[in-house]
């Protein structure tokens, strides 16, 4: 099987977004109110049956492709270890403005109350960056009680959970991991290639400013009673806050795959960059590509595939061994590997 280009697949959602992923994709897609595109999921959107999952070019449901030959797909050792579940979700998120305070659920308390065995821990690449002040908010600076977390939910005191924060300025090429049950919120101007276990669960902590119905649909219909037990309360240290950060030149070339992401990301997914001086070589596995610039091939065991700037793409692992030509930028996304299930939290 060769790498598959997908179609279009920008979703709208409750906050503005999505003029650079049109641009990017060249699509024409909704500039306004559609910031995220879900690329290669085979993870409906909570409370969806098939919203949010992509399709391949003939209009198969990428899920029903992989359930049909998971071994081509993904390689016997990763179903052996995960099933016939890619066990990742890559999204590319445009923040328009930025997005409310929130958290998502632990593997653990997923399972416990959510029917499911993933959270989700996910992690931003940052692509590009606008405004004078580009930043996100991650981790709160000291330990927040149960009642004073629940009084903020209870208010909608948006500044409050600011104040609350670690304001951390961005730029191109951080990569920052989220861990489960950590508040956070991307900012505006704000353009990453975001990975994340396979999920839709997020506990909206915020949602006033916002066009949501956060009473009902911000708690993962468990209510805010049980849903709140989902948050890391206690200070984030700036040790922390180093460990899940990396940065990367994004321009820089080098004839093999440069990770992008911090050793904590691993028990959850992975993401490299690939940016080839003359060619490099990516090993046979499941691979969801964003070509961020420039122009190349792709090379596997049925031969090439020409890529450009835009470009989304699944990579099965009977592509084999994948050789990457020309002047061209990718950050090209994996499942965590083998050897990492059941590790993470």
């Amino acid at each position: 099987m060769k790498p598959v280009i997908l179609p279009p697949h920008q979703l709208r959602c409750f906050y503005q977004g999505g003029a650079r992923i049109a641009a990017l994709r060249g699509d024409g897609g909704d500039e306004s109110w559609s910031p995220e595109e879900w690329i290669a999921s085979t993870t409906p959107r909570y409370g969806e049956v098939v919203a949010g999952l992509s399709a391949l070019p003939g209009g198969q449901l990428l899920r029903e492709a992989i359930q049909a030959d998971p071994g081509s797909w993904l390689g016997a050792e990763h179903v052996a270890a995960f099933g016939a579940d890619p066990a990742i979700l890559v999204k590319l998120l445009d923040a328009g403005e930025r997005l409310p305070v929130h958290v998502h659920p632990t593997r653990d308390f997923s399972r416990q109350h959510l029917n499911c065995p993933y959270g989700k821990t996910e992690a931003w690449v940052v692509i590009e960056v606008t405004g004078d002040d580009p930043h996100v908010y991650l981790g709160f600076k000291d330990d927040v009680s149960a009642e004073d977390l629940r009084a903020l939910v209870d208010s909608q005191d948006s500044q409050g959970f600011l104040d609350l924060m670690h304001r951390i300025p961005v730029e191109v090429g951080d990569s920052i991991v989220v861990p489960s049950g950590t508040p956070h919120a991307t900012g505006a101007g704000v353009f990453v290639v975001e990975l994340q276990e396979p999920t839709d669960f997020s506990i909206l902590l915020e949602h006033k400013p916002f066009d949501i119905d956060g009473e009902t649909k911000g708690h993962l219909g468990i209510g805010f009673d049980l849903a709140l037990q989902a948050v890391k309360r206690t200070a984030t240290s700036l040790d922390e806050l180093a460990s899940w950060r990396g940065h990367l030149d994004l321009t820089k070339p080098a004839d093999q795959p440069q990770k992008t992401m911090p050793p904590i990301a691993d028990p959850y997914f992975r993401a490299d960059l690939v940016r080839p001086e003359a060619s490099a070589a990516v090993a046979a596995g499941f691979g969801v590509l964003v070509v961020i610039d420039g122009a190349g091939s792709l090379d596997g065991t049925d031969g090439p595939v020409a890529i450009t700037s835009g470009d989304v793409l699944a990579v099965p692992y009977s592509a084999g061994e994948v050789t990457v030509t020309g002047n061209v930028g990718i950050v090209w996304s994996r499942p965590p590997a083998p050897d990492e299930a059941g590790k993470g939290a």
